[in-house]
């Protein structure tokens, strides 16, 4: 059983630490912080790498927790993440296997950010294939060091697994450590054998 931090759309590093679990529990169980992959995830397009941020409101300041953290609908994000990823994948072999499922998800109005983190998570497990049971708990799950770690952009280790052809590979050479969505809408159920290369 492993025990993470909520992550809008996880990397691949997320993935392959859950790949052999038989029980996930997603925490809520931590003050929130700045610029994590908690409301973030990092896709490839044209331009390159484009980080997705989801605009989150605190109600306690910068002592919110977590699981006390909501999603803003202040600015229309929702459309400017759905336009990015179909900039990014709608030429990849299996774009249209998942984007209508996608949608659905990203047109339910959410109040907090681990609602709409589980939801996604949940479709992404149950689409590469793992069969992990995944729980979330706001409370008394405290996370250890290594479940801050594979949340923060600052000490992510790159993704040392099989590489996969990516959609602008002649452009930039293989990305490593992307949103698994990247590697999902290129590699369809073969994702989890490209995971499996890392274990």
């Amino acid at each position: 059983m492993r025990n993470l931090a909520t992550a809008y759309l996880p990397n691949i590093s997320f993935f392959s630490a859950i790949y052999s679990e038989d029980k996930v529990i997603i925490s809520g169980d931590e003050i929130f912080p700045k610029q994590t992959f908690r409301n973030r995830c990092v896709i490839l397009n044209a331009n390159g790498t484009q980080n997705l941020i989801v605009p989150v409101e605190k109600p306690k300041g910068h002592e919110t927790m977590t699981c006390d953290v909501k999603v803003s609908y202040a600015e229309d994000w929702v459309t400017n993440h759905v336009r990015s990823i179909e900039s990014a994948y709608r030429r990849t072999p299996y774009y249209e296997y998942y984007i209508d499922s996608l949608q659905r998800i990203y047109h339910t109005k959410f109040e907090f950010l681990s609602e709409l983190n589980l939801q996604l998570l949940n479709f992404l497990v149950d689409k590469i294939g793992l069969s992990c049971q995944v729980e979330y708990v706001a409370s008394d799950a405290p996370l250890d060091r290594s479940a801050r770690e594979l949340a923060d952009p600052k000490k992510q280790n790159e993704y040392s697994g099989k590489a996969y052809l990516q959609t602008f590979t002649e452009r930039y050479g293989f990305v490593p450590n992307l949103s698994i969505l990247d590697l999902l809408m290129n590699e369809g159920p073969n994702s989890i054998s490209i995971l499996s290369s890392r274990i």
